[in-house]
């Protein structure tokens, strides 16, 4: 009979765990250590704890045993960067010596089963603490002085869905089209901070939602500049920005009775230096995390998973700053 109960006892002495650190070789599991040390755990989620205490008054005290949220939430993480399954990520906790620290676990802890991590993705998803657990943990960035604010870049990446579009088994999945090609999916929008690159907002929409109009909840216009693509431009916006005398980094865009003069055109060049920043994270996302497409059937936990993959980005913005 399977037993997600650690078994060998020995591990857990205090000995066992500094002859193992002297031992830690690979980048990640270093990586581990200074997250664990670096993130400021209670601050971030004690907002967290109380929003699940006031769903927990609310629904009946029968049910499984509630896991402690550190854990579970570092379960995410690890699931992030290693692209790890439920049943994939419980199996690795029990054999991974280096996750078992992270998790701060004892031979005394049940590991998180895949049931328990799903429920709790769930619950995340529906209560919107995914994007509660960004926010305070950005919030952790700004207290440290690695996010500016004199700048925002705005873009937006298309994520295609898990389901195909005839198999009907995803109802909030839609499509759009880009360059010609058609694609079907979600999309993924966020703000970086010019100077740090560190994602500051985002959002998670139906693919057929255009980029723009997610605009105005991913700046804030208290910024000194705003960077983005063409298919931001409009004459509302631009005049918007110089009315709060905001640079406006939005590139130029061209029509079929008014191209883009030479001056336009070496202007966007120009912007596009700046503006090109935003493709890291998305770059990042998609080749170290092998974030390349949605796992799950439904937005709101499509939305959880971008957004544990932007605040996995952010956590290594933080570590590579205070390195």
């Amino acid at each position: 009979m399977r037993s997600n109960k650690i078994q060998n006892v020995d591990l857990f002495t205090s000995t066992a765990n500094e002859t193992f650190k002297k031992h830690i070789k690979t980048q990640s599991k270093q990586a581990l250590e200074i997250i664990k040390s670096k993130v400021d755990w209670k601050r971030i989620l004690n907002p967290l704890e109380e929003t699940i205490s006031k769903e927990k008054q609310n629904n009946s005290p029968a049910g499984r045993k509630t896991m402690d949220l550190l854990v579970i939430v570092k379960c995410f993480i690890l699931q992030s960067i290693y692209n790890l399954s439920d049943p994939r990520l419980e199996e690795e906790i029990a054999d991974r010596r280096s996750f078992q620290i992270f998790l701060e676990l004892t031979s005394e802890d049940t590991i998180p089963d895949e049931t328990t991590i799903c429920r709790y993705r769930e619950m995340f998803a529906r209560l919107g603490l995914d994007k509660k657990l960004f926010t305070e943990f950005n919030k952790q960035l700004k207290l440290s002085n690695l996010i500016l604010g004199k700048g925002t870049i705005v873009d937006a990446t298309i994520k295609q869905a898990q389901a195909t579009p005839g198999s009907k088994r995803d109802k909030d999945a839609d499509h759009t089209k880009k360059r010609g090609k058609s694609y079907y999916g979600y999309k993924g929008h966020i703000a970086i901070d010019e100077d740090s690159e560190i994602i500051t907002k985002l959002e998670f929409s139906k693919a057929s939602l255009h980029d723009s109009r997610a605009f105005d909840q991913l700046v804030d216009y208290s910024e000194q500049a705003v960077f983005a693509d063409k298919g931001y431009a409009n004459k509302t916006r631009r005049k918007n920005l110089e009315k709060k005398n905001i640079f406006d980094g939005i590139l130029a865009k061209g029509y079929r009775n008014k191209p883009l003069s030479k001056s336009e055109k070496k202007f966007n060049k120009l912007l596009s230096t700046v503006r090109n920043k935003v493709e890291r994270p998305f770059a990042y996302m998609k080749r170290i995390l092998n974030y390349q497409r949605c796992s799950y059937y439904d937005l709101k936990r499509n939305r959880f998973e971008f957004i544990m993959a932007a605040l996995v980005y952010n956590i290594r913005k933080l570590l590579t700053a205070t390195s």
